[in-house]
C-alpha cells in the first residue's frame, strides 16, 4: 500500500487550498493528511479550468479543478468531521473516474451544503454524464434552489459558459436519444435549478 509523502502532501495542499474558502484550510489538511493511495499518487496530474474561479457570497473566491487524479481512499482508522468529509466528497467529484463521480455526489447531494460546496454540484452539470445529470435533477427538483440561484447569479458568465457547454454534450452524444432539446435532462437543471435558460436572459430568475 502506499502512503503520501510530505512533499506530495504539501504539493496536493497548495494546489486545493485554492478549491476552498480560507476558513477551511486545516480541514483541507486533515483531509490530506488522511488520505492514502493505493497506485502512486500523480500530484502533478491536477487539472485546473483557470476561468472557473467562483464568486462566493461571502466576497472570497475558490478556483475549482477540472480533474484531481488521486485516490479518495482513506488511511484505515481515520475519521473526519461533518465539514472535512464535505471537502472529501467535494474532492472526490472533481475524480476523472465517472463512477467516482457519482459516488460523491449522491454523498454530497445527501448533505447540508454550505454555500461554498454549491459550485461542485454546479460544475458537474456542465459535463456529459447524463446518470448524474439525472441524480442532480431528481435530488435539486425536490428543494428550494434558491442558494443554487444565488450562486449562480454571482457567476452568470461562468454559468453561461457551462450552460453552452451542456449543450455540446447534447448535440455530441444524447441528441438522438433526445431529439428535442427541451426534453434533454440538463435543459431542466439549468432551467429549472439554476434559474438560466437558452433565451439568453441577462439575469438569473430568482
Amino acid at each position: 500500500m502506499r502512503f503520501l509523502f510530505q512533499p506530495q502532501k504539501k504539493a496536493l495542499f497548495l494546489r486545493l487550498s485554492k478549491a476552498f474558502p480560507e476558513q477551511c484550510a486545516a480541514d483541507v489538511a486533515a483531509v490530506i493528511e488522511a488520505l492514502h493511495s493505493i497506485r502512486p499518487v500523480k500530484v502533478t496530474a491536477f487539472y485546473f479550468d483557470h476561468t472557473a474561479k467562483w464568486q462566493l457570497p461571502s466576497g472570497e473566491q475558490i478556483t475549482l479543478p477540472y480533474r484531481i487524479c488521486i485516490s479518495d481512499k482513506l488511511r484505515h482508522g481515520c475519521k473526519l468531521t461533518a465539514q472535512q468529509q464535505i471537502i472529501l466528497h467535494c474532492i472526490g467529484s472533481r475524480s476523472p473516474d465517472g463512477y467516482v463521480r457519482q459516488k460523491h455526489i449522491e454523498a454530497l447531494l445527501a448533505t447540508d451544503l454550505p454555500e461554498w460546496a454549491l459550485p461542485y454540484i454546479i460544475k458537474i452539470c456542465d459535463e456529459y454524464v447524463i446518470e448524474i445529470l439525472r441524480i442532480v435533477y431528481k435530488s435539486l427538483s425536490q428543494r428550494d434552489c434558491t442558494a443554487y440561484k444565488r450562486i449562480c447569479a454571482l457567476n452568470f458568465d461562468y454559468i453561461k459558459l457551462g450552460h453552452s457547454r451542456m449543450i455540446s454534450y447534447w448535440n455530441e452524444y444524447y441528441r438522438y436519444d433526445y431529439y428535442k432539446y427541451n426534453d434533454y435532462i440538463g435543459k431542466n437543471l439549468y432551467r429549472e435549478c439554476f434559474g438560466f435558460s437558452k433565451t439568453g436572459q441577462k439575469h438569473i430568475q430568482l
